[in-house]
């Protein structure tokens, strides 16, 4: 294993300590003075947003998120700092009276609207949004202080040391972007908040500060676990070799469809005077969101043609760092392998746009922080199958459609006729997957009734309300009205250079509330990954209930077709992915065979590939079908979407090796330590938790080596 700096080991070890009471946090207690007069504990800290200077801070004796009368509280100074009498949980309330600096410029400037910030009892002294969420979680989902941190780290995409620091001090660019980025979305939520709902503090504060946003799988990329918990590997053992399967990042909408339906429904709402205050506000966002989709990736380099499904910054960025991430893990094995400069990163994609500008964001990364490995980036040939005319089908090098682009293999480009092929049975595989998704019964009457639950009505309902009126709702629902996306738009960049226009196909209709509120939850979830090309928010027109409802009702439809799906239809849905199951074991067979040509192999694919390889490989939240009679809920199956297959999702195994030979696999899921499917706990290395003896892996997955 390769020895850490002594300043990694540290920070590793810092971070693996009980987090204290008073993490990041100026909680003091004073000493008692000469004369034995103790004058009581201390709370000192500071208000962030930038600072907030002159806020109302109080020690929040009976919890009600209010400074009460009778209850010790002071006034935030210049640079939004505070000392009260006394120890607990600590309230902030930010009016209009209230000034925000601007630590960067100090400059300040007039609060415009009413905010309310909390902190726990065990960390009261840096008050802001994330300690806002973290009393939230607390209050709302029963969870300790640690598991409330945790959870709130993690959503942020930070460690748990920096969520609750002075964020404004932070000195890693990366974690210091996220939080404010955080910050500010956070306060805009909880002045719209309090704005609707003054009276009740806490139950205005929580959907504004709770960080379930029900995003399904276009939540933006978050590792889900801090670094410096990871295990170590067992003495004696060093990493050989390491791999990957990634979703592509973030991205923007795919086509000209939700965004069009839903503008036209507006339009129409606004002919009528039938919109509410916030409707009012629905139809210029929606038209930010079209303009920049029509835009997307234009002057960005590495995106050839501009326009709908490609990558945002976002989606950029999480690759970017995903990679910088893999060299931090193992540092020594790095700088070992750009040493030797013989053994070969391998790279392959899907063939599809932002899968491959995906591998190349990271690759890129990948040469940025270590320059001696970009000799060393490798594309196989792709596979070259024979399609009906006799003709080799010729795609770019790095391109391999049967590993990872399975769901969608078709005559003109993937026909393999011989038996004997290697590739054979993955194209019989998914030939009869799309005649199940395309032909089968059940998931059609399943898939097509989703839309007509009770619960679908009821939250397409309750988020038209706040949009319209009740007698433009009902006109919606009688038939009156129906509207689709139809209709031409032209956009032009800033520069004039680059003009997209593009027509809607009509083939996506807004027919009642409940399919109305989901291609509203359809731009709910996109906006976050365009928040730099859009600059949205979709959060005040989908409220936490309803984007929770339409989440499980997407998560339903993907379950089925993307999932374990029905119990009585066996593997139709996964037995493809077995050509991806094998390829990692393969890679490290060639290991075990005393191959090292291979360094790393790095594989970038999509969700519907992600989801069929997390159920047979057998992650254990995503192997449960159901039964045909027994729909998919949330309480009855722990498949999700957002936990399996986020925009950027990845799989990761490290490989290490003694002096004897043995191999051992440590896995990683979106980051996190995961273990292989229960029946191969008994492969598990004596004394450790993540680590499983190669042998006995590939005997319980029953793998033959090739």
């Amino acid at each position: 294993m390769p020895r850490q700096s002594a300043h990694a080991a540290r920070t590793t070890a810092t971070l693996l300590r009980p987090i204290p009471l008073a993490l990041a946090t100026l909680f003091l207690v004073a000493g008692c003075g000469s004369d034995n007069h103790d004058d009581g504990p201390t709370t000192a800290g500071v208000v962030v947003g930038s600072y907030f200077q002159n806020a109302l801070v109080c020690i929040d004796a009976n919890g009600n998120a209010a400074c009460d009368s009778g209850e010790t509280s002071a006034r935030s100074d210049s640079a939004g700092k505070f000392s009260l009498k006394g120890s607990g949980a600590v309230v902030a309330e930010i009016g209009t009276d209230a000034r925000e600096l601007d630590p960067a410029t100090s400059a300040a400037s007039a609060v415009t609207a009413k905010l309310v910030l909390r902190a726990p009892k065990e960390a009261p002294g840096v008050v802001s949004l994330h300690s806002t969420s973290v009393v939230a979680e607390m209050e709302n989902n029963a969870l300790s202080y640690a598991d409330a941190l945790a959870k709130v780290a993690i959503a942020v995409g930070v460690s748990r040391a920096q969520l609750l620091a002075d964020f404004n001090l932070e000195t890693d660019a990366v974690a210091k972007a996220a939080l404010k980025s955080a910050s500010d979305d956070g306060l805009k939520r909880i002045a719209s908040a309090l704005a609707d709902n003054p009276a009740d503090r806490r139950a205005a504060l929580a959907p504004a500060t709770l960080v379930d946003r029900w995003y399904q799988t276009k939540a933006p990329y978050r590792p889900q676990q801090d670094a410096a918990s990871y295990e170590a590997a067992p003495a004696g053992y060093s990493p050989v070799f390491t791999q990957l399967v990634a979703r592509h990042g973030s991205r923007g909408l795919s086509s000209l469809k939700y965004d069009a339906a839903v503008y036209n429904m507006w339009k129409q709402a606004e002919a009528d005077g039938a919109l509410t205050a916030l409707g009012a506000k629905l139809g210029p966002d929606v038209l930010k969101l079209m303009k920049a989709n029509f835009l997307l990736g234009y002057g960005v380099s590495g995106i050839s043609t501009p326009g709908y499904g490609n990558e945002t910054q976002v989606g950029i960025d999480e690759h970017t760092q995903l990679a910088a991430r893999l060299l931090a893990r193992l540092p020594g094995y790095w700088s070992a392998v750009a040493k030797d400069g013989t053994r070969k990163i391998v790279t392959v994609t899907s063939g599809v746009d932002r899968a491959v500008d995906s591998g190349n964001f990271f690759v890129t990364s990948l040469k940025t922080r270590q320059p001696a490995l970009a000799s060393l980036i490798s594309y196989p040939p792709a596979p070259a199958p024979y399609p009906d005319n006799g003709k080799p089908v010729v795609q770019p090098d790095g391109t391999n459609r049967f590993l990872l682009y399975f769901h969608k293999l078709g005559k003109s480009t993937d026909l393999v006729t011989n038996t004997a092929d290697a590739y054979y049975p993955t194209w019989q595989d998914s030939l009869a997957y799309q005649a199940y998704k395309s032909g089968d019964t059940d998931l059609a009457t399943t898939q097509s009734a989703l839309m007509g639950t009770s619960a679908a009505k009821a939250a397409g309902r309750a988020v038209l309300e706040r949009l319209f009126t009740s007698a433009f709702i009902d006109k919606i629902e009688n038939g009156s009205y129906r509207f689709a996306n139809t209709g031409s738009w032209t956009y032009a960049s800033d520069d004039g250079k680059f003009t997209s226009t593009l027509s809607g196909d009509g083939k996506t209709a807004i027919t009642s509330a409940a399919t109305a509120g989901s291609l509203l939850y359809e731009l709910y979830v996109i906006a976050p990954a365009m928040k730099k090309e859009a600059g949205v928010d979709f959060t005040p027109y989908l409220p936490i209930a309803q984007a929770k409802a339409y989440a499980e009702l997407n998560d339903g439809s993907d379950f089925y077709d993307k999932g374990p799906g029905f119990a009585e239809k066996g593997d139709i849905t996964s037995k493809m992915a077995q050509v991806l199951v094998d390829d990692l074991f393969n890679e490290v067979d060639a290991i075990a065979r005393g191959d090292l040509s291979h360094a790393a192999k790095l594989r970038f694919a999509h969700a519907e590939i992600m989801l069929p390889f997390a159920t047979r490989i057998g992650l254990k939240t995503a192997v449960q079908p159901q039964p045909v009679a027994t729909p998919f809920s949330y309480a009855a199956n722990p498949w999700r979407g957002e936990t399996l297959s986020r925009m950027a999702a990845n799989m990761q195994w490290d490989v290490y090796r003694n002096a004897a030979g043995s191999l051992i696999v440590k896995m990683f899921y979106d980051e996190k330590e995961t273990d292989f499917k229960a029946a191969c706990d008994g492969a598990k290395l004596a004394g450790t938790t993540h680590f499983y003896d190669y042998s006995k892996l590939v005997s319980c997955y029953g793998h033959v080596a090739k």
